[in-house]
């Protein structure tokens, strides 16, 4: 068999596609929120003390950290979910983008906890809203490459992805409702109930982590006359 019949023969079939493309711009997003998240902290004026200015603007650094935080959870996330995926359908990439265009708001609604402050309710309603969709956004990615096994490498475990599934689709959204709620009774209760989610969530995922030796792709046999 020549190396064009090869290559047509692990190609994926009509209406499939592989996922590099996808998971490179996810990246290149991810990438440019953060640096999006960065321009929001402003630079000392002439005559101006650099901690006179952290003084006065706390709360956009404490916007900043929070965002970060986020950012890096949900990249966390995705990463775990798209990991094991050897090819992706038109349903994969809509859901992807659903997943970026959640994660492109989190600058706008970061910078409204860090200007309108957090004791100012409806900032903190918008960021928990934004955390909510994006949860959401993830949990119904999940979901789809439970769905679609085929679409996973052969032997991806399946128990994270189920995991991930659960606390996305419904643990993580009720904790943003919440937190939307009693932003009109205690506003920076409802910011840290929003951290604690995040700290309980890394905790666990770090102490959930399988033992075993890590997830490999599968390989393509070695070509003929080669060993």
């Amino acid at each position: 068999m020549d190396d064009d019949s090869r290559l047509h023969e692990n190609s994926p079939p009509g209406g499939e596609y592989t996922p590099e493309r996808m998971n490179a711009l996810t990246d290149g997003v991810f990438a440019i929120v953060l640096t999006l998240l960065v321009l929001e902290l402003k630079l000392p004026e002439k005559d101006e003390s650099i901690l006179s200015l952290m003084v006065d603007d706390w709360r956009v650094f404490v916007a900043w950290l929070i965002s970060f935080l986020l950012i890096a959870r949900f990249w966390f996330v995705h990463h775990a979910v798209t990991a094991g995926l050897a090819q992706c359908r038109s349903a994969t990439l809509a859901l992807n983008f659903s997943v970026l265009g959640g994660v492109s708001l989190v600058p706008f609604s970061a910078d409204l906890i860090g200007t309108e402050r957090i004791a100012e309710p409806w900032s903190t309603v918008v960021f928990a809203i934004n955390v909510g969709l994006l949860s959401l956004t993830v949990g119904l990615l999940a979901r789809h490459a439970l769905r679609e096994p085929h679409l996973l490498h052969p032997g991806r475990p399946m128990t994270e992805l189920a995991r991930h599934r659960l606390h996305h689709l419904y643990v993580l959204p009720t904790v943003a409702m919440v937190s939307a709620l009693l932003a009109f009774v205690e506003p920076y209760l409802a910011i840290g109930i929003l951290l604690a989610e995040f700290v309980i969530f890394l905790w666990s995922s770090w102490h959930t982590r399988p033992r075993s030796q890590p997830f490999r792709a599968r390989t393509t046999a070695p070509l003929e006359g080669h060993s």
